[in-house]
């Protein structure tokens, strides 16, 4: 049995950082989790949303508070591109397209919110039509308002993210373990930790960072209140004359009346893995479920239907970028993590088990921060100023 003083259960965008962040503190640190699937059709582990090539980020949040974390954590992107060699980051905007007849899930008003703030921003009202000349490649509504946020928003790349606060924490002394942990028990001045292959470890202390499958195991010694929610994306595939020339857009943030796509989040096209480029759409949809167990959320990622709604993904992001020439269409199938308040939780459970998890779709951009608070309540209960403790706790 190897021993640690701090033990990360999970390497995603969450679990990663903090392992950044408690190798600051101590030589003793290990992060567990596996590597991603070579294939998912046929894999019989865990998943993670972080499987994709971007993510939407702005200080803009759903909230003041949500924003404030944003903020700072957007702040550490050059510097944990400098110190890992990894870039993840590209400041290239965003656009927050809404009305208000549209329901959306807004914590506090943008507009009010951006003002507030003191956030760098350009808004279009209902009806100032002005806006088409500086994005000529979109199409919204009239009836719609348009906040434009310049750099620093923009996307990340959060494979790439993962890389670069592991190859920081590596330098640092943190130990990465490519496994699955399937059950954790504390037994007075440690937590034993057991992963699928067998091997077993022990911590001082221990943070759970696996999303969605965080009941799945036996982990803590009763269910946290977190809800999984599936979600699909689309990728649209262009030439790579067509990036070229739509290198300089930014991402949007659309939200919509469309009886069937709903939420809409994009991101201008990217190189993927398979050498093809991509303009990647998600958003929420009627036939979105809530999977219950490790069988469930298998299930999801292998056979589900995501493919259902594609003819109305297609139709609706043509409609947003009608000039944009698309070649193809696919959808992906993700998951998302949802909590009753819209904050993740980042707790103590018990003794010596702490969990951060639960970001609705959102945590890739403030993972950074989440990993420093998770990290500080770990090492020595500190929290970071300004930010409210009881909104991140287990209700």
């Amino acid at each position: 049995m190897i021993d640690f003083e701090y033990i990360v259960i999970g390497n995603g965008l969450f679990g990663s950082a903090a392992a950044r962040y408690l190798s600051q503190e101590s030589k003793d640190v290990a992060v567990i989790g596996p590597d991603e699937p070579k294939d998912e059709l046929t894999h019989d582990g865990v998943y993670a949303s972080h499987y994709d090539e971007r993510r939407m980020v702005r200080i803009l949040g759903r909230s003041r508070i949500r924003s404030e974390i944003g903020r700072m954590a957007m702040d550490n992107y050059r510097m944990l591109e400098e110190k890992s060699g990894i870039p993840f980051y590209e400041p290239v905007g965003c656009l927050i397209v809404n009305s208000d007849d549209v329901q959306d899930n807004n914590l506090e008003p943008p507009r009010e919110l951006v003002r507030t703030l003191n956030i760098a921003h350009t808004l279009y009202e209902e009806g100032d039509s002005s806006w088409r000349k500086v994005f000529p490649d979109f199409d919204f509504p009239e009836t719609h308002w348009i906040i434009h946020e310049p750099a620093p928003a923009g996307m990340i790349d959060p494979r790439a993210m993962l890389r670069a606060q592991n190859v920081i924490a590596r330098q640092q002394g943190t130990v990465v373990i490519p496994e699955i942990v399937v059950h954790v028990e504390e037994d007075g001045h440690f937590v034993q930790i057991e992963t699928r292959s067998g091997a077993r470890y022990r911590a001082r202390k221990v943070l759970v960072t696996v999303g969605s499958f965080t009941n799945c195991f036996n982990l803590f010694p009763h269910k946290l209140p977190l809800q999984s929610e599936t979600e699909i994306f689309v990728l649209g595939r262009v030439s790579s004359t067509e990036a070229d020339r739509l290198s300089g857009m930014p991402t949007i943030s659309y939200f919509t009346e469309d009886a069937v796509i709903r939420d809409i989040y994009m991101a201008p096209p990217v190189r993927y893995a398979d050498g093809n480029f991509y303009v990647k759409m998600g958003a929420n949809t009627p036939t979105d479920y809530h999977p219950n167990n490790l069988a469930e959320i298998q299930d999801w990622f292998r056979h589900g239907k995501s493919d259902v709604h594609l003819g109305d993904f297609e139709r609706v992001l043509r409609a947003i970028v009608p000039q944009v020439e698309f070649l193809s269409f696919q959808t992906k199938r993700c998951i998302l993590t949802r909590t009753a308040n819209k904050y993740p939780i980042i707790d103590q459970i018990t003794d010596r088990s702490y969990v951060a998890s639960g970001a609705h779709g959102s945590g890739a951009k403030s993972s950074d921060t989440m990993g420093r608070l998770a990290a500080g309540l770990l090492t020595d209960g500190r929290w970071l100023p300004g930010i409210p403790r009881d909104l991140f706790r287990v209700v």
